[in-house]
């Protein structure tokens, strides 16, 4: 994993570039005055070569803090384009898992009513088949009296 440069040492580098220009710009202005008016003044021109060199330093000294913010934004963008596919993957079968888990909560279901459907079946059944054991014996004992009594009895 890539590390990532803290933004506060970002901004405490700018704050230090931004305190140091200045100073730098009040030189130049100040010997750069002093080597255009007398060009062949020797200390003046060394003095504004040495300033231009400083101010050249900064301005390498900002390109490179730039340089590495860009550096630390790419690894950055990089590290969220790789999080951000995972996060599609994970997404994607997050919604695999939904489906089967759907799936298996309705088969569950169905089995339940199926089990439900089942019960009441054999309740129908059980009463229908007392019914039937009572309705013979009824039936039986109402064929054995007419019988009997007419046997019993003659014509």
């Amino acid at each position: 994993m890539t590390t990532y440069e803290n933004p506060q040492k970002f901004s405490e580098k700018l704050e230090t570039l931004q305190q140091q220009l200045p100073p730098i710009l009040d030189d130049f202005t100040k010997y750069y005055v002093f080597y255009n008016k007398n060009p062949d003044y020797n200390e003046y021109q060394q003095a504004f070569e040495g300033i231009k060199g400083n101010l050249n330093e900064f301005n390498s000294r900002v390109f490179m803090l730039l340089n590495d913010v860009q550096t630390n934004i790419s690894n950055i963008n990089k590290r969220l384009i790789e999080l951000n596919s995972l996060i599609d993957y994970e997404k994607k079968r997050n919604a695999e898992l939904k489906k089967q888990l759907r799936n298996i909560e309705e088969e569950k279901y169905a089995t339940t009513e199926m089990i439900d459907n089942y019960k009441e079946m054999y309740n129908n059944e059980y009463v229908k088949n007392w019914g039937l054991v009572l309705s013979t014996l009824v039936a039986g004992f109402a064929i054995s009296k007419i019988y009997t009594n007419k046997i019993a009895t003659p014509i």
